[in-house]
């Protein structure tokens, strides 16, 4: 498999659901390509189609228009879904009355796959799930993700869809979560995940597809994606008085409350300006430097947009 073989592929999908009278365009004119062994982080907005996307994918909802395409050719029937792994908004199919592993033998049996131990032994660990033979209704909140995560991939799938997979995890859970994801690409699973979780998106997506009201408004690599025009952003608060002078070619941007901004284009300039600030940093009350990273460039892209789901 080479990146331009996708595995599964959306082309130009459109899905409008009805509300009352009114009709809600969920996906417009939507495409998207996974390939074996990428991580592709999907980013939007609340109700930008992120799991309507999902959806179409596994057939949960019908697209109004458009193709859903599985290793090249048009899905006709559900058999490539025993090829997915899905965990939809946080939450995976577990039986609470079963064991970790008895619910992992037992879902490997409904997708006609075989169970691996090692491959169960080997998330197990990454996940640092306690006592996997337990019943599930015994283990914390926090382990019962673990394993719902885990019984979305027991059977080796070709593409994971991960829907919001850090909802109830701690910081270590996270962490645990984030070598999973690595080790199932590693293996040739190609990994999407729709997280608000940005960090965790820059953290391990080598691609960033961005959705805002059911269009794309960006797809391709994260190193595309935050390349951004400024590379810093300098705060500077002053007492009383005027700014203190810049390099020529650089102003200040000057809100009515708050303190002095600038955009940076790179690491020299940003020196540049520390040099010529120097003498005035004694006076003020505060200065603050911060990389811009895929938040800022999120924000950017997508405003403060709040869509109705």
């Amino acid at each position: 498999m080479t990146m331009a073989e996708p595995l599964l592929e959306l082309q130009r999908v459109d899905k409008q659901y009805r509300r009352g009278s009114n009709q809600v365009q969920a996906l417009s004119d939507y495409s998207l390509a996974l390939h074996g062994g990428e991580v592709l982080g999907l980013l939007g907005p609340n109700g930008a189609g992120k799991t309507t996307a999902i959806k179409v994918i596994t057939q949960l909802c019908e697209p109004d228009a458009g193709l859903l395409l599985w290793r090249g050719a048009p899905v006709r029937d559900k058999r490539y879904l025993g090829r997915l792994g899905v965990l939809l908004e946080g939450r995976g199919a577990l039986n609470e009355r079963l064991s970790t592993w008895e619910n992992a033998r037992y879902f490997c049996g409904l997708r006609e796959a075989a169970f691996d131990r090692a491959h169960f032994n080997a998330m197990a660990e990454l996940l640092e799930l306690p006592d996997p033979r337990a019943p599930v209704r015994l283990l914390s909140t926090g382990n019962k993700l673990k394993s719902g995560l885990l019984l979305s991939l027991i059977h080796r799938p070709d593409v994971a869809l991960l829907d919001e997979p850090t909802i109830g995890l701690d910081l270590f859970g996270v962490r645990k979560l984030d070598a999973l994801v690595r080790y199932i690409a590693a293996e040739g699973c190609a990994v999407m995940i729709s997280s608000h979780d940005l960090h965790f998106v820059e953290r391990l997506a080598q691609r960033i597809a961005c959705i805002r009201q059911g269009r794309k408004v960006f797809d391709g690599a994260k190193q595309d994606f935050l390349r951004v025009e400024h590379a810093y952003a300098l705060s500077l608060a002053v007492r009383d008085g005027p700014p203190p002078p810049l390099p020529a070619g650089l102003q200040w941007q000057a809100p009515a409350d708050g303190p002095l901004r600038l955009a940076l284009r790179d690491h020299a300039e940003l020196c540049r300006v520390l040099a010529v600030l120097m003498p005035a940093l004694p006076a003020a009350e505060g200065l603050q430097v911060e990389r811009v990273t895929l938040r800022e460039k999120y924000q950017a892209l997508v405003g403060n947009a709040q869509e109705t789901a």
